[in-house]
């Protein structure tokens, strides 16, 4: 599988310009088309003329851009590649094109990561700011950061009549994410937060200090809702996270956290299933091999005193000492089964 991680200064989305004309339907197909992004591409004259974006030395100015250069070709696999530095976006990064058969793969240009920061973000939307929305299936996201972003890093968009398919978030870090790091309405709910997904991959990714202020507990490392299936969630590392690091609701089932390690992360659990009256109980969960440190987030003791207060929530839970279940309402069967390979630690695992 794959990994990498990212950092980018000024990101800046243009109205498209000097791209070519939709190729007839009949056009024979290309396997690979790379396009490259730069920002600086907006300025300079005959810049529009230039982007065609099929070189760095001609590259387009977003990556909605190279999006919009992407629809006009027969493409079955397509890289969009950025080079590294840290982008000041004025709003959401949206991906809403992926090749039909094939996957886009949004990457960078040498080693060096992107770095997407919200800080400069003009949104007074409570739900909205993201450092990117994936709305295409079959999309890689790699060598990213995330930070500085009031809601979370990526959002998947699926919805209840179109699913969101074959996401994959690999090698990437999301930091000081959350409303403890950004003003402005609403909390942070993950670095990676999912709806109707299907095939969600999460691997080798960092989540480092993602804390909300107001709320804590509804800040997530990754957190897959409102009927996700088949999510994998593998050999990624957890630090300082206000809520459980590992979050499943409303019926999202078949979810695997296989290989993590966790610290000081936690408000209820390390991997929990939740539940509003109107919704219903995730099936399938499995936690297995996973390392996690004996400190919750709030510097509680996992097997001593975590678990004072959660009457109000409906969990499966694993971070004490035994797998508890608390305030389940009826779930037929137990929404997380826990391995028998799951470990305590009392140092940072990393």
């Amino acid at each position: 599988m794959r990994r990498i991680s990212l950092a980018a200064a000024g990101m800046v989305c243009v109205a498209l310009a000097g791209v070519p004309s939709a190729l007839p339907a009949t056009a024979a197909p290309v396997d690979h088309v790379t396009v490259y992004v730069d920002p600086a591409a907006a300025t300079g004259a005959g810049a529009a003329e230039r982007r065609t974006g099929r070189t760095a030395g001609t590259a387009v100015a977003s990556i909605e851009e190279a999006q919009d250069v992407l629809r006009t070709r027969n493409v079955k696999n397509a890289k969009v590649l950025v080079p590294g530095g840290t982008y000041q976006a004025a709003s959401t990064i949206q991906v809403t094109w992926s090749p039909p058969g094939g996957r886009l793969t949004l990457g960078t240009i040498g080693a060096a990561a992107v770095t997407v920061d919200c800080s400069t973000f003009d949104d007074g939307n409570a739900n909205t700011e993201y450092g990117m929305t994936v709305t295409a299936d079959n999309v890689t996201v790699s060598n990213y950061v995330f930070q500085n972003c009031r809601n979370g890093g990526i959002r998947a968009a699926g919805s209840s009549g179109n699913r969101l398919i074959g996401l994959d978030v690999t090698g990437n870090t999301f930091r000081r994410l959350g409303g403890k790091f950004q003003s402005g309405p609403g909390n942070g709910y993950g670095g990676v937060h999912a709806t109707y997904t299907t095939g969600l991959n999460v691997e080798n990714n960092l989540f480092q200090n993602l804390e909300n202020s107001e709320s804590p507990a509804a800040m997530h490392g990754v957190y897959v809702a409102n009927y996700a299936q088949d999510t994998v969630i593998y050999n990624n590392r957890f630090e300082l996270i206000s809520g459980d690091p590992v979050r499943t609701r409303n019926r999202s089932d078949n979810t695997t956290v296989d290989l993590n390690k966790f610290w000081r992360t936690g408000s209820y659990a390390i991997f929990s299933d939740w539940r509003f009256d109107s919704e219903g109980c995730s099936t399938n969960g499995l936690f297995d091999r996973n390392q996690v440190g004996t400190t919750s987030y709030n510097s509680d003791r996992w097997n001593e005193d975590a678990q004072g207060s959660i009457n109000p929530v409906r969990v499966r839970l694993w971070g004490h000492d035994a797998a508890t279940n608390a305030n389940l309402y009826g779930c037929s069967s137990d929404p997380i089964v826990f391995g028998g390979n799951n470990v305590y630690v009392t140092s940072k695992p990393w």
